[in-house]
Parts: C-alpha cells; structure tokens; sequence
C-alpha cells in the first residue's frame, strides 16, 4: 500500500515565537502528543485535560513541569547526539509548528530532521524524578505513548519515519527508529477524528479521572463559603464509591504492610525466601537511584562534554521487598 499523494505540510508558526504563542496555536487543534492522551494512553494528561485546553474550560495556565523543563534544557544537545548516532547532519525543521494539507486541526511540531527525510523526536526519561527507568523502554521498547506520538507526526509531515533520540534514566543515551505504517495510522487518525469531532467540535465534556484531581485542585485553588445544592446530581453514588473505595484501601494498605514485615522477620538477613521449592519472595538490595537533575546540572555546564557515568550520582542502596506470584 503507497502513501497518498498530498500537498506538503503547512506551516503554522516559526522558531522565532516564543512558548506562548506555540501553546496558543495549539488550542486550534490536536498536537502529536495530544494523541496518546485523547487515546487514554498517557501517563502526563488526560482526555479530560486535552478537552478543557482546547475548549478553554476553566483551562488552568500551562507550566511545564520539572520533567518538560530537563527535556526542553536537553533538547539542543539531543539533537546534537542523534547527528552522532544517526552518522549525518541533523537540523530543526524550517517551522515549530506544522498543520495537515488538508485538516488544518491536525498539528504536530518535530524536534528535527535528517537529510533523508526521517523526522527526529527528542525525549528524556526518568532524570527528574530519580525512580530508574520508566516503563515501555526496556528490552528495546519504545512507550505506547511515544509511538502514537511518531506516527501522527508522520501522517502530518508525509514522512516515512521517525528516529527517537533518548536519554533514559537506567539506560542512557538511546536510539529508536518508527516506520510509517499506513493501515495503523488509517486506525489511530479514525480514533482521533472521532474523539475531535465529539468532544471539540460538539463539546461534550469527556468524564474524569483520577488524575484530574490534581488538575481540579488547580482550577478551584479556593472557596467561597457558600453551599453547592447536589440534589440533582450524581453526588450520591460517587459518595458511596468513594466512602467503599476508601475503607477497602485502607485495610488492604494495614494488611500488606503487616504481611511484609512479616516476611522480613523471616527473611532476616537472607536474599532468598523458598516455599516447597518455590521461590516466594526476595529481600535484597536495590541499588541507589541516579540523581538525575544534579548529572544533568553537570551536562548543563560542560557544553559538548559525553554524558557522565550515572553510577557516579548514585544514591545509597536500600533493600527491597519483592513478592513472587506462585500461581
């Protein structure tokens, strides 16, 4: 199956607008990393978020959080490396902001391109928060997320693939190549249309999460005093889901922890706990986690300089305890 034949990409807005006017354009439409999020594939937003945005309700001010910010400081230098790894000249593309020939809702804004035509995608993992390496990148992996984030780029852009350069907490440095597949994109771009179209263009108001509290807490930081009549709501059995939700929390949580520091009296100073020649569980220990944003404050001041070795920004080691499933 060939791609369609189509007009190039129309630029929307130049490397010379600063980050406001980059998220005002925004607001016109679904970005490469809106995708995954309207999807319910995302870890940072919610469909919920993606359509308070884009309809501006009660939308709170856009700040990037410690992450974006180390991704946004390392982004010149990534793509400094995926010259090195790619083995050819890497520039930023001629505009920040690009939208679909022929759905001008349809937006995406790449990191780069190669001389061959393939798109490049910077992204950093893991380095605010010091936890080791996120979920989706091991064993040559690469996030659900990310994926669906490339091949809405290379359906706007009419690109054959994207090279996703990386540096990734427990890993490093990292490359890996997306190749356009035309019938998965016919699937995501069907998706995606149909969530516009109901949730943008119509307006209906997506239902929420449980990430969104942070969001909520955002939008109303404080109250009036007055009173909110719930009569003709459905106050009354998110009650009931919550007040069950919350015993049954708390008594798992009091039941694990006891359960745990059972086994660790057993377990004493062994790694390995055996039950009728099973492994049970382990107790041993976890190497320290990287302190990410101080290596990254020493990239930051040794411009040009290779990454320094993480084992050297290590914190101290701790044991853990893991429970085996015996089924």
């Amino acid at each position: 199956m060939s791609a369609p034949t189509i007009a190039g990409p129309r630029p929307v807005l130049g490397w010379e607008a600063q980050r406001p006017e980059w998220l005002a354009a925004r607001r016109h439409g679904l970005g490469a990393s809106d995708v995954a999020a309207v999807l319910g594939f995302s870890h940072y937003t919610t469909p919920w978020q993606v359509w308070a945005e884009k309809t501006e309700h009660r939308r709170p001010e856009d700040l990037p959080s410690a992450a974006a910010e180390l991704g946004i400081a390392l982004e010149p230098w990534l793509l400094e490396q995926a010259a090195v790894l790619l083995d050819q000249p890497v520039v930023r593309t001629d505009y920040q902001l690009y939208a679909h020939p022929q759905h001008a809702w349809r937006l995406c804004s790449p990191d780069g391109t190669t001389l061959t035509g393939a798109l490049v995608q910077c992204k950093t993992g893991g380095l605010a928060s010091g936890w080791g390496t996120p979920r989706g990148w091991e064993d040559g992996g690469t996030p659900l997320g990310y994926e669906l984030q490339t091949r809405w780029e290379m359906h706007v852009m009419d690109r054959p693939r994207v090279e996703i350069i990386a540096l990734i907490a427990g890993l490093g440095l990292i490359r890996r190549t997306v190749v356009r597949d035309l019938a998965i994109e016919a699937d995501l771009v069907a998706q995606v249309s149909e969530w516009y179209e109901r949730h943008v263009v119509a307006g209906v108001e997506p239902p929420l999460g449980g990430t969104d509290n942070e969001v909520l807490s955002v939008l109303y930081p404080h109250t009036d005093g007055t009173v909110a009549e719930l009569d003709d709501t459905n106050a009354l059995e998110l009650w009931s889901s919550y007040r069950d939700a919350h015993g049954r929390e708390k008594a798992a949580k009091a039941d694990k922890e006891a359960a745990s520091a059972g086994l660790k009296a057993l377990m004493r100073d062994h790694q390995y706990g055996r039950l009728d020649g099973r492994l049970l569980c382990t107790w041993g220990e976890k190497q320290g986690a990287v302190d990410w944003p101080r290596l990254v404050g020493d990239l930051a001041e040794t411009a040009g300089a290779p990454v320094p070795n993480p084992d050297n920004y290590r914190k101290p080691a701790t044991r853990s305890l893991s429970v085996k499933d015996m089924k």
